[in-house]
């Protein structure tokens, strides 16, 4: 008669847990096969077959971090024979997620991922319907439940003593050597090298550049742009005091931004009206970019005047804008009506503290997109009302209907074949043309909504407002690759429209490269101040920018950057990035024929977009504010 087996030590464990983590080093590579396929497809060929032995050794160091985390366990066979598939399991499915993520907006799980989760409403915020997150978790719990009871059979049943560390040496050596490896890559490879190696997370970059350069004699690309970025931050404008800026002019003023607009809404068949207004009393300029693909930098820039990564710098500085101390100064009766949401990442209070009295953000959860912007505009009309007809009004007005999901009324319904917008994973195979008929349906919606407003506003007041309209950033329906925003300095998501009309404004088109850090100097110019903008602000006034002109565009958070022309893009990391490479394209990203020519030439001019003026440097201290 058999007798029956005693429960195996947690020596006898070891080895086959080591195993079991390692089988799901597969699972780990097919969770990002969405993202590693585009990542390969944009190398040069001959680099795509030497990338496949570092992502598996990447997958296989995944499943070493797997087997180490459940390691300490093992002083108790019966917990580690549960514990150890109960980690495997639990990590899948954060590599799930994270997947997710970066197929979705281009970066993994990080501190600014999970900060905006903590904050209130944050899955509606992103468009992700609460019963579409519950149906992912309930698919995820299953998961681990199964990966539990499979892992913890696979240990009883191949338990033996063997030793596991020689392996899990080896293994993490291997990790060493990919890491080396990917680093050699793409210094002969370039950009393209180094972005397909971080496609699987938890992997720091590491330099080469330098040894591979001592070795060669081969120069590293982009040296000339390296460590500027870095530095910029410590070298904000000296500022000005609100009471100082003075008005010659004191029309009333609205500020109107839309939410996720790209630059290709506004042609006749998706935006008419706004289109006729500024042809009849305004300028639209053609090339206008945001400072960052996010809603958080976007409308820092806007209204600071400065560029994205000032963002730490400034605040730490205890600054305000001052457009909104200036506009109290000169006798403005202001309110602030976001229906997207400003109450994110201190907003309300680093950006919006001057005026956090006229602020409404906090809309009901239950109302869509469109009836969110039906709800400021009353607000906005109500302010007016009670604004006596000698005082100017200023209004920020942040609309929402173009935001993900893209929400619209029946009349807007007009642009076919389009996504439903149900279902958000829906979005990953919806054909592009569906989704950009989705967000077009939306900008017709708000074009109506802002004219319907625009003629009630002239029809009270008796008079034009000076009127500002452009989106806090771009949108992308996967041309690049990428869905939504915030994850490349894609076209799509870094330019936006840009459209002033009033009295006394030019009427025409601008081609000229602007920026939003151009906004603040030119609604003060335009009202009359006289003070530099280099005085206040990284941008100039935009009537003014010269045709050969770079803005510079930046991930907010990490030192990406884009260096923008009227006819090509210079790309970049800073040095805090570990990677000095350089990438000349079209607007388009398409690779320039004489890039390193164009890089030669432009290097100095690009430097020089992080360096204050010289009559800026010669300024001992800022103004206290």
């Amino acid at each position: 008669m058999d007798l029956p087996r005693s429960a195996p030590a947690g020596s006898e464990l070891r080895f086959p847990a080591l195993v079991w983590a390692l089988l799901h080093a597969p699972i780990f590579l097919l969770l990002f096969a969405p993202s590693i396929g585009p990542a390969l497809r944009s190398l040069p060929p001959s680099y795509r077959t030497p990338m496949w032995p570092a992502l598996a050794l990447e997958a296989g160091a995944l499943s070493l971090l797997v087997y180490l985390v459940a390691l300490p366990l093992s002083v108790w066979g019966r917990a580690y024979r549960v514990g150890a598939p109960l980690v495997a399991g639990l990590t899948t499915v954060l590599l799930s997620a994270d997947a997710r993520l970066y197929g979705s907006i281009g970066f993994h799980m990080n501190g600014l991922f999970l900060r905006t989760l903590r904050q209130p409403a944050a899955l509606h915020e992103m468009g992700i319907p609460t019963g579409e997150a519950a149906w992912l978790v309930l698919q995820w719990v299953a998961w681990v439940v199964a990966d539990t009871v499979a892992g913890a059979w696979f240990l009883r049943r191949f338990a033996v003593r063997r030793r596991a560390w020689p392996w899990a040496a080896a293994l993490l050596l291997a990790a060493v050597a990919e890491r080396h490896y990917v680093a050699s890559l793409t210094f002969f490879g370039g950009q393209a090298v180094f972005a397909a190696g971080q496609v699987l997370p938890l992997q720091a970059p590491v330099r080469m550049n330098a040894i591979w350069a001592r070795l060669t004699g081969r120069p590293v690309v982009g040296n000339p742009l390296r460590a500027v970025s870095s530095e910029a931050a410590l070298k904000l404008p000296p500022g000005l005091d609100p009471r100082d800026v003075r008005f010659a002019r004191k029309p009333d003023v609205l500020l109107l931004l839309l939410e996720s607009l790209r630059a290709d809404y506004l042609v006749p068949e998706v935006m008419p009206r706004l289109l006729r207004r500024v042809a009849a009393q305004g300028t639209i300029f053609e090339q206008h970019y945001t400072s960052a693909p996010t809603t958080f930098f976007g409308v820092y820039s806007l209204l600071f005047g400065y560029h994205a990564h000032t963002y730490d710098a400034t605040l730490g500085t205890g600054r305000r804008p001052l457009l909104f101390g200036a506009l109290s100064a000169n006798g403005y009766h202001s309110r602030v009506l976001a229906a997207s949401s400003v109450d994110w990442m201190g907003m309300r209070q680093g950006v919006f503290g001057d005026v956090e009295g006229e602020l409404e953000t906090d809309w009901p959860k239950t109302l869509r997109g469109d009836q969110r912007d039906e709800a400021i505009v009353e607000r906005a009309k109500r302010h007016v009302l009670e604004t006596p007809p000698d005082r100017p009004v200023f209004l920020f007005l942040f609309f929402f209907g173009t935001h993900f999901n893209y929400f619209f009324t029946p009349r807007s319904d007009r642009f076919h074949p389009m996504w439903d917008g149900e279902g958000v994973l829906k979005t990953s195979v919806a054909p592009t043309e569906h989704l950009l008929n989705r967000g077009r349906a939306a900008a017709y919606e708000l074009d109506w909504k802002v004219d319907d407003f625009l003629t009630w506003f002239e029809a009270t007041r008796g008079r034009r407002p000076l009127v500002v309209v452009t989106g806090d950033h771009g949108e992308e329906m996967r041309e690049k690759g990428h869905l939504s925003h915030g994850s490349a300095l894609t076209r799509e998501q870094i330019q936006v429209p840009m459209a002033i009309l009033g009295d006394g404004v030019p009427v025409g088109r601008r081609s000229a490269p602007t920026t939003h850090a151009d906004v603040l100097p030119t609604l003060l110019g335009l009202l009359g101040d006289e003070h530099a903008p280099e005085r206040y602000s990284d941008g100039l006034h935009m009537f003014d920018v010269p045709q050969d002109r770079y803005v510079l565009v930046s991930m907010g958070w990490e030192p990406r950057f884009a260096a923008v022309a009227r006819d090509m893009k210079i790309s970049f990391f800073g040095m805090d990035a570990g990677f000095g490479g350089v990438e000349v394209t079209d607007l388009d990203d398409r690779p320039l024929p004489d890039a390193d020519a164009r890089l030669d030439a432009a290097a100095p001019r690009i430097v020089r977009l992080f360096q204050p003026p010289p009559s800026r440097r010669q300024t001992a201290e800022a103004v206290p504010r």
